[in-house]
Order: C-alpha cells, then sequence, then structure tokens
C-alpha cells in the first residue's frame, strides 16, 4: 500500500496530539511535529516528500530524571528525510538522516545515536548496511561535538519521526507509551509509518533467511541493496 503525504501528515497529527497530551512532548515539539504534519497534509495525493527538523529547533520532549537522578533531554533533529516511493527494492528513502540527541538539563550533550541511508558520493558506496544506526555520526553545524569513531554501523530497520518519537516514548516515559499502546488511534498511526519503513527491509530478511549462500548481513550490506 502506497502512502500518500496527507495519510502521512493525518498520522503524525495523531502521534503529536498523543505524545503532547501524555506530557511526554514540550510545546515546542508538539509544534514542530504540527508544522511537518500540515505540510505533509498540504501535499495531499503526493507519494514524494522531503521533511527536515533543524537542530536549532527540534522536537524536544519533556526532560527525563534518569535511574542515577540525572535530567536528560532528548530531542529529535532530522537533517533530510526524503521519501520516494517509486517501485523499488531498497526501501522508500533518497535520503534519510536522523538523529536521537540526548542533553543534560544544561544542554550539555551526553549522547547521540544517528540513523542513516549510506551514502554514495561520486558511486562509491560507503561501507556498511545500506540503513544503519551509528552512536555518534556528525553533529551538523557542530563538528567539534563529534564522536570520534565513526564505527561500528548497526544494520538496522529505516525509522522516520513519528517511529523514533516512540521509541524515545517507550525508553524514557514507559508508564505513558503503555497506555499509548492500548490505544487504537495511536497503533493506526504508527503502522502506517510502520508500513512505510519496514515492508522492504522485512521482505529483504526474510528472503536472506532462505539462503545459504551468504549472511544476512552481507544482503544487507550498502554494496549488495542497491536499485541500480
Amino acid at each position: 500500500m502506497t502512502v500518500t503525504a496527507v495519510l502521512a501528515g493525518d498520522a503524525l497529527s495523531v502521534v503529536a496530539i498523543k505524545l503532547f497530551e501524555s506530557e511526554i512532548l514540550e510545546p515546542e515539539g508538539y509544534a514542530v511535529l504540527s508544522r511537518i504534519s500540515g505540510e505533509l497534509k498540504r501535499g495531499k495525493d503526493a507519494v514524494s516528500w522531503v521533511t527536515e527538523v533543524d537542530r536549532g529547533d527540534p522536537i524536544r520532549f519533556v526532560k527525563h530524571q534518569d535511574r542515577g537522578g540525572k535530567t536528560i533531554a532528548p530531542t529529535i533533529v532530522a537533517k533530510k528525510i526524503t521519501v520516494d516511493q517509486k517501485e523499488r527494492k531498497t526501501p522508500p528513502f533518497t535520503t534519510l538522516d536522523l538523529a536521537l540527541e540526548i542533553n543534560d538539563d544544561k544542554g550539555n550533550p551526553i549522547s547521540r545515536w544517528h540513523l542513516d541511508l549510506a551514502n554514495a558520493p561520486e558511486g562509491m558506496v560507503q561501507s556498511g548496511p545500506l540503513i544503519h544506526l551509528q552512536y555518534g555520526g556528525h553533529h551538523h553545524g557542530a563538528g567539534h561535538l563529534d564522536h570520534p569513531l565513526r564505527t561500528p554501523r548497526w544494520c538496522h530497520p529505516p525509522m522516520e519521526l513519528a517511529l523514533l518519537s516512540e521509541v524515545v516514548a517507550a525508553n524514557f516515559f514507559e508508564a505513558q507509551w503503555s497506555e499509548m499502546r492500548e490505544d487504537p488511534r495511536w497503533c493506526e498511526a504508527i503502522a502506517l509509518f510502520q508500513r512505510l519503513c519496514y515492508r522492504h527491509y522485512a521482505e529483504r530478511l526474510t528472503t536472506s533467511l532462505s539462503q545459504r549462500s551468504t549472511t544476512t548481513l552481507n544482503t544487507m550490506w550498502a554494496s549488495a541493496w542497491r536499485d541500480d
């Protein structure tokens, strides 16, 4: 099933409202998701779109105390997510660059998790899985905060703003998420983004399990999983 921009916008609106009503999103974070939802809705029946979340205006979540009593502030940023649902063997993204950044209550970085699509500058495909999760990664506009290690790049299914927001909710606000996950409207909204992100990945994974001449990780490697 192809996901249109207006359907994605409607689903993202539900996600934003539920997170805000559950006191998981800050007002600023709700405003960012609402803005993106409106942009998607104006795209109507389009099956391609671009989403960006600047580091200067991220999706802000409510500050949270970890088990050690330290206050942390999760945010989501996205340099660029380009959805393109033309017929393809790979997930429907031509660019995918988003991150979960966690700071302390004074704004100092604690950790950063970066989900990325392997790039191919001048045809030279980046080493690693086509879709990969990486600790650290590049802080766009703040290179002095970059983590010194570029690897490992973990094989991971693609995600976008709604699915990554659910990861934040489940990990840092589990009590609220335990109620939200029983809400049919929440589940329906998240299911739409799961169909968008996971279908090609699940098909590739399932096919790899019937092969004996190679490994699943190799089939997910960027140089092996291309549309061209």
